[in-house]
């Protein structure tokens, strides 16, 4: 759980973190496509031992939506 949460996802989107804002999502980010959501969410579970169910996985659409759902489960960003 060493991975900051900023640098798994801009390397998987393959964006600067800057770009990050809780507002980005597929519609601002153009590298942020139906797989890239999947490699996403693998990588964040990996990056911090836990999981997302499909419910949660369908609404994470946005980096806002990713970190709430970080955080409901003890996660800290």
């Amino acid at each position: 759980m060493s991975e900051d949460f900023d640098e798994v996802v801009a390397g998987v989107l393959e964006v600067e973190p800057e770009e990050l804002t809780d507002d980005a999502g597929p519609d601002t980010l153009g590298s942020w496509t139906s797989l890239r959501h999947v490699q996403l969410l693998v990588s964040l579970q990996e990056a911090f031992g836990l999981s997302f169910s499909y419910q949660e996985m369908k609404d994470v659409t946005t980096i806002g939506a990713l970190r709430k759902a970080l955080r409901d489960k003890g996660v800290s960003v």
